[in-house]
Order: structure tokens, then sequence, then C-alpha cells
């Protein structure tokens, strides 16, 4: 069982006050353990995901210190502290060809350097539910939110996970559609088992696809298990 009280007066020690040490872990409380894990104050996209943390979090199961330092660090990570909620298209020709190359000739890829809107439609058309390039659902349903959800297949699932249309229009999706989808994602996967396991490697796997920022989600995670350990 976390002790929150002795939690949230780590957090006031590290300068990311939770409020009052209540032992009661609120929005604040979380929105300070997210600013903790970001290694920055909080925001409104961190205030956020506090907020929804302290509503959500025990109903998706994340409900032990692995299993929170372990979501949080992900889309952490994901998002480059939660700054960044939509993928960055800014691939260069090498790159494109490195990661799909199937989906560019070298002479595609050079002409598509700096159009992120054909970057993305052929990276991704033809499939994840995507119509083929030059259809642009490769770019409407590039890699969003806090997990970098792809593909309008899974915009169709999750937004019907978690009760929010994302297909529509999703650049008018509500901001808590992120952490709800990470939620959701998490539960849908099982990556809570993965955690319970002590297997952080195939938490990322199958968050991930494969091993890429696996050491950086490792130190995020170190820096929010030292608040409960600690404790």
């Amino acid at each position: 069982m976390i002790n929150w009280q002795a939690a949230q007066l780590r957090l006031a020690e590290r300068n990311h006050a939770p409020g009052n040490p209540d032992g009661v872990p609120g929005p604040r409380t979380f929105t300070a353990l997210y600013a903790w894990a970001a290694g920055r104050k909080a925001d409104a996209a961190i205030g956020l995901r506090g907020r929804v943390a302290a509503e959500r979090f025990a109903e998706y199961g994340m409900t032990t210190a692995p299993r929170i330092a372990e979501f949080i660090a992900q889309c952490c990570n994901e998002t480059g502290g939660f700054r960044r909620f939509v993928e960055n298209l800014n691939y260069s020709e090498r790159a494109m060809l490195a990661l799909w190359p199937t989906h560019f000739t070298p002479e595609q890829a050079h002409a598509a350097v700096g159009n992120p809107i054909e970057i993305a439609g052929r990276a991704y058309g033809g499939r994840m539910g995507n119509a083929p390039w030059p259809s642009h659902d490769g770019y409407t349903y590039r890699g969003r939110y806090d997990l970098q959800l792809t593909g309008k297949a899974n915009y169709r699932w999750f937004g019907d996970l978690i009760g929010i249309d994302l297909v529509s229009d999703p650049d008018a999706a509500p901001p808590e559609a992120g952490p709800l989808i990470a939620l959701a994602y998490f539960r849908q996967f099982q990556v809570n088992d993965a955690v319970d396991r002590g297997d952080f490697t195939e938490a990322r796997r199958i968050t991930n696809g494969g091993r890429i920022g696996l050491a950086n989600v490792a130190t995020i995670r170190s820096r929010i298990l030292e608040i409960f350990e600690e404790a």
C-alpha cells in the first residue's frame, strides 16, 4: 500500500508542493508527481493529467507504485515531458527510408522531405484503417495523444473505449482524451501484468513495439519510484 502522506512530504521537499499532506492522492498530489517526473513546473497539460489521475487511476488499476510509475514514465517519454502530443513529422530522407523502407522509394523520400502530409500519408497509408496515399488519412490519424496512438482504426477503437469521438475531427478531441487513451491502452493490452512481473522491457515492447526509449523510461520510472520508495 502506498503511504501517500509520506509521498506528499517527499514531493514538497523537492519543491513540487502537493498541497496539504493529508494522505489523500487528489489532483494536486498527482499534478506534483507528474511535474516531478517531467522535471519541470506544472502547467495546464500536467495539471489536467493530475486531475484525470485522481479521478480515474483507481478505475484503471493504477493502484501500486510500480504501475503508477511505469504509466507516467511511458507517457512522459512519449510526449517529451508532456510538451508534445502530436507526432513530429520532420523526418529526413534517410530516416524515412530506414523507418519505412517498403513505403518509400529513394525518389519518393527525397520529394517528401518537408512535406508532413505526404510523409504521413505514405508511411501510414493503406494500413491501420487508413486509406492509401494520396489520401490524407495517414496525416489525419498520425501519432497523437499520450502514447502516440496511430491509425484511423485505432482512433475509432480507442475512441469507442473511452466514449470520445476521435475520428470525425481528431483536433477537436478534448484534452483529457490523451491520458484516457493511455489508461485504456494499458488495460486493453495488459501492460500492468508485465509491470507486476517486473518485466519492464516487455511493458515497453507492448507500448512502443520495441525497445526505443527503454532507457529513458527507466530513468523517469526510477525518479518516480524514489518518491514512493522513500515514503
